[in-house]
């Protein structure tokens, strides 16, 4: 996978590994939440969704032990299509999420098991987004 980012004069690397409905892909470009958002909805699906602990075994097997920008972000916290979730996996010994006000976007931390941690949506990460069908139905 080495798409450019339109505009940045970066290429985009990463890796990508999947099952029946999804593939996971890994980018290693640091971008801030938005605008990895954006990247995932022009060449891939949208950043990826956690929902179940197969998927996050699924996800870790692409994606290196760093913290990664994930579809998650505070609005009573919904994954980016608007749904609720019933799966929870923040790094609790973390105290999170974290909720000082300026927290409003996860990332998922791979050198943690892919537990989630809140942080600024403002921050350069690098990320995970989506290809094919995430049924929502398991």
């Amino acid at each position: 996978v080495s798409p450019s980012w339109p505009g940045s004069g970066c290429t985009v690397t990463g890796t990508a590994g999947g099952g029946s409905n999804v593939t996971f892909v890994h980018l290693d470009t640091n971008l801030n939440w938005s605008e990895a958002q954006s990247y995932c909805r022009k060449h891939h699906t949208d950043l990826a969704r956690v929902r179940n602990p197969a998927e996050n075994r699924q996800a870790s097997s692409v994606i290196p032990r760093e913290n990664v920008w994930i579809g998650l972000f505070r609005d009573s916290w919904k994954w980016v299509e608007a749904k609720n979730f019933s799966f929870r996996f923040w790094n609790e010994g973390n105290n999170e999420p974290g909720n000082n006000g300026t927290e409003e976007c996860a990332a998922a931390h791979f050198g943690r098991s892919g537990q989630w941690e809140a942080w600024s949506c403002d921050q350069h990460k690098a990320f995970v987004c989506y290809s094919g069908k995430q049924n929502f139905d398991l």
